[in-house]
């Protein structure tokens, strides 16, 4: 394909991911063997270290997202500026006493995005691949305990291939290759 052209030789859409998101495989794989320590936010940096580099991604969320809940309990929620055509994965991990927790992913409307659709206490949204919006959005991560009670740790993730070009700009910028900085920094581990 010529420059700018996409498959097939249609013109490429800047706004949309870079590499095609499969289901399965790699993304999947990659939480195979993971087991939790009984410590959520040392279990969350493990859980997206092991899914998220290997898969093209970078964490988004500037910190881990913390709390606690409870079965019957408040939901914790957590908002994020949700880009069309990026791909996002959410990793969270309860403490003991966490049997089941549940994450959502929900639109500035309500309507449900992405959902982890799993019963333990380490739910990936989505479990075998990332979720992409069809708008930009302020999406909203909710966090409960469908099972016990306990502290959480998650984080948001998006895929480094994501490239879209900025008001008055011809997309150079965007265009270069993700460098890792302070915030994706895990020390103590």
């Amino acid at each position: 394909a010529g420059q700018g052209e996409g498959d097939a030789g249609a013109p490429a859409d800047p706004d949309l991911p870079v590499l095609p998101v499969r289901v399965g495989g790699p993304w999947v794989r990659c939480y195979g063997n993971f087991k939790i320590s009984g410590n959520p936010l040392k279990d969350v940096t493990r859980l997206s270290l092991l899914c998220g580099p290997e898969n093209g991604m970078r964490r988004v969320s500037p910190k881990p997202i913390e709390g606690q809940v409870a079965e019957g309990g408040a939901i914790v929620t957590e908002k994020f500026q949700a880009l069309r055509g990026a791909c996002y994965r959410v990793f969270a991990v309860g403490g003991p006493g966490l049997l089941n927790l549940d994450v959502a992913v929900r639109s500035s409307r309500g309507a449900m995005i992405a959902s982890d659709g799993t019963e333990d206490a380490w739910p990936i949204v989505q479990p075998d691949r990332p979720f992409c919006p069809l708008e930009d959005d302020d999406a909203t991560v909710e966090i409960s305990a469908r099972r016990g009670a306990g502290r959480f740790a998650a984080e948001v993730w998006m895929l480094k291939s994501y490239k879209r070009a900025r008001e008055g700009d011809a997309g150079a910028e965007s265009d270069e290759p993700y460098e890792m900085n302070e915030t994706d920094a895990y020390d103590g581990l």
